[in-house]
């Protein structure tokens, strides 16, 4: 479907937008920017528009907007934060009385559709951050990136794209709540860690944890996820894989000897495991190595 958009542009003198025209190289090779700024919009400011290969990020920093997306209203105050793949029907527009002050940026190439699928993947392209603007990652990295295209260089495109990069992975790291540091993870999960570290040779399951660690199965599987980055069965499988590839590369041991090092006695569930893993067969694995 075509492009289109209808547009109110009232924003104050001292708003500041830069449109970029990428080179095919920048394009082919990172993620870039297609437009950014800094606006204080009043009404009647608004934007709606749909099929623009584009994502858009904006940070309110005062002021109220207005955001109707995928058939939702949401309401835009200090801290919220929408990212959003502008393909999809979209009208925002300023409803307060004073000026919508936000940070935006229109980004696309590289693996930004990739960033873009990690940050929805709860549906919900609105989320709010409690740290105030000149305290916020995501606000600076907006402010550096206009600052950069006012000097463009020859080396400018390499290191925005690497800022673009660093901005959408501070997004899924605020809405998901990841910026924690290794003193507030949970003693038991890293209990846990270890304990699957050391005993991956063995068949161990959800079950099994919860009488070991005296805790519900369920609420084990979502700390060690939120803390770790995976469900504790997935990286004890990860654990798995990765030992015999080990094997695989760097002894004589037979598929099936290396099978049942792993705790494995299915030869086919094992090769099956590994290739859904790697991509590859175990003996391919070991040919290529």
């Amino acid at each position: 479907m075509n492009y289109w958009e209808n547009a109110n542009h009232a924003w104050t003198k001292d708003s500041k937008r830069v449109i970029n025209t990428p080179s095919n190289k920048t394009k082919s090779l990172f993620n870039y920017i297609q437009e950014i700024g800094h606006f204080k919009a009043y009404q009647p400011y608004y934007t709606e528009r749909a099929n623009l290969p584009s994502y858009l990020m904006k940070l309110t920093l005062s002021g109220t907007g207005h955001l109707n997306y995928k058939g939702q209203d949401y309401i835009l105050d200090q801290g919220d934060i929408f990212f959003i793949d502008c393909q999809h029907y979209q009208h925002y527009k300023t409803i307060s009385d004073i000026p919508w002050e936000m940070d935006w940026i229109h980004v696309y190439g590289g693996i930004t559709s990739q960033l873009y699928e990690e940050y929805n993947k709860d549906g919900n392209p609105v989320f709010h951050t409690n740290a105030l603007p000149e305290e916020n990652t995501i606000h600076h990295l907006v402010q550096t990136l206009i600052k950069d295209q006012s000097k463009a260089n020859a080396r400018t495109d390499f290191h925005s794209s690497v800022k673009i990069h660093e901005l959408l992975n501070e997004l899924i790291i605020q809405k998901y709540h990841l910026d924690f540091s290794i003193d507030d993870i949970p003693q038991y999960i890293l209990e846990l860690k270890e304990y699957l570290d050391s005993h991956f040779h063995n068949v161990i399951t959800l079950n099994d944890l919860e009488h070991l660690f005296h805790l519900n199965k369920y609420q084990i599987n979502k700390d060690f996820s939120k803390y770790i980055g995976l469900p504790p069965i997935d990286y004890l499988i990860t654990k798995k894989v990765s030992h015999a590839k080990d094997l695989l590369r760097y002894t004589d041991l037979s598929i099936q000897e290396i099978s049942l090092n792993i705790g494995i006695d299915n030869f086919a569930y094992f090769s099956r495991l590994f290739k859904n893993k790697t991509g590859m067969t175990p003996s391919f694995f070991r040919k290529e190595g």
